[in-house]
């Protein structure tokens, strides 16, 4: 195959892997959204999951760099990121004091 038949699968793949965080966070935002309690949910665990995306966005940002390739996977992990801190944002709202 050549990289002109690949464009279009890589492009639709891409999106497809940006929209998996959305899909996976958004319940979890309803629900702080509904209830406004937070207490049960690990406020560490999700800085564990910021801490972990963080280290995947220096390592597909590097690629990028090098190979000149993996706007997706910087996108995505960029997205990623956004919607943990996000995620953590509603819980740290949302804890009983």
């Amino acid at each position: 195959m050549t990289a002109e038949n690949l464009e279009t699968p890589l492009t639709v793949t891409g999106v497809a892997q940006s929209c998996v965080p959305l899909c996976a966070y958004v319940p979890q935002w309803r629900k702080l959204l509904k209830t406004r309690r937070s207490g049960a949910i690990s406020l560490s665990s999700w800085a564990n999951w910021a801490c972990s995306y963080s280290v995947a966005l220096f390592y597909s940002s590097t690629l990028l760099l090098v190979t000149g390739r993996g706007w997706p996977m910087v996108i995505t992990t960029s997205l990623g990121l956004m919607f943990v801190l996000s995620t953590m944002g509603l819980v740290w709202r949302f804890r009983e004091r």
